[in-house]
């Protein structure tokens, strides 16, 4: 699995980014199926598993419960090896099982530093800003130039935003280095943005490409799986992917899919 560049920077993703919600939270998620957190030598395995397969860009964030302390845990000591992406301005409280949203730069920056600490490292590969919905209020002039000054001070390699809309995906292009955008078979609203980020000439990445799971209950996966990766990285602007999984083996069907449909 080959490396794709982060347009425009010196950052370098795996095309199949392994999402860790899965690692750290199993409360008010939209999976079909209930799951209990897998132990540590299973995520271990996991992401030796992944490595060895070429996918070493991971993606998680504070919301996603414990996931990050498990990651600054089970590691390589070799951080250069793992590309890292995360994100700020959703907090998750298991005791409430709801989420609610701080865009205000004091709590961004809070969050990013806390992250920092938890995943044991200096710096993140890419840190984005999460959405409620209301990209174009949370987008706003103080909000960008938080992320941007973030990115200066070598906190961040590089920023973007995980927008829910085409209009808050498109001023993040204008802005950020890059947009985390949802698309799969069912879900086309946000399409717009692979041409606009063509045309800025910056890259994409993307969420909830098999509707968290949801595409592959009821129809052949295999068939699924490939198309739908062969649809999204027709793209010149599709960079890395997000799979969610605790599972080796859904995560070696992923990958071979994968091989199989950009081969």
């Amino acid at each position: 699995m080959k490396a794709r560049q982060l347009a425009q920077t010196d950052v370098w993703l795996s095309p199949l980014a392994l999402g860790t919600v899965k690692f750290g939270r199993n409360q008010a998620v939209k999976y079909p199926n209930a799951f209990d957190l897998p132990d540590d030598k299973r995520v271990r395995d996991l992401l030796t598993l992944a490595f060895d397969q070429g996918m070493t860009t991971l993606d998680t964030a504070p919301a996603y419960g414990i996931a990050e302390e498990r990651l600054g845990k089970l590691l390589p000591m070799n951080r250069h090896y793992v590309q890292i992406i995360g994100k700020a301005g959703e907090h998750f409280n298991s005791q409430t099982t709801q989420s609610h949203y701080d865009f205000s730069p004091n709590a961004l920056l809070t969050q990013l530093k806390q992250s920092l600490k938890a995943l044991k490292t200096d710096y993140l590969d890419c840190w984005l800003l999460h959405s409620d919905g209301n990209d174009m209020v949370n987008l706003s002039d103080e909000v960008i130039n938080t992320f941007l000054q973030a990115k200066k001070a070598g906190y961040v390699r590089t920023v973007g935003a995980s927008t829910k809309t085409i209009e808050g995906g498109k001023r993040a292009l204008e802005h950020f280095d890059c947009v985390m955008m949802a698309s799969s078979a069912d879900y086309q609203e946000e399409d717009t943005l692979f041409s606009i980020a063509k045309e800025k000439q910056k890259s994409l990445l993307l969420k909830k490409i098999f509707n968290s799971g949801w595409a592959l209950q009821k129809k052949d996966k295999v068939d699924v799986l490939e198309h739908t990766f062969s649809s999204l990285f027709q793209h010149v602007s599709a960079c890395s992917a997000v799979i969610g999984t605790s599972n080796p083996k859904h995560l070696k069907e992923n990958i071979e899919a994968f091989e199989k449909a950009v081969s």
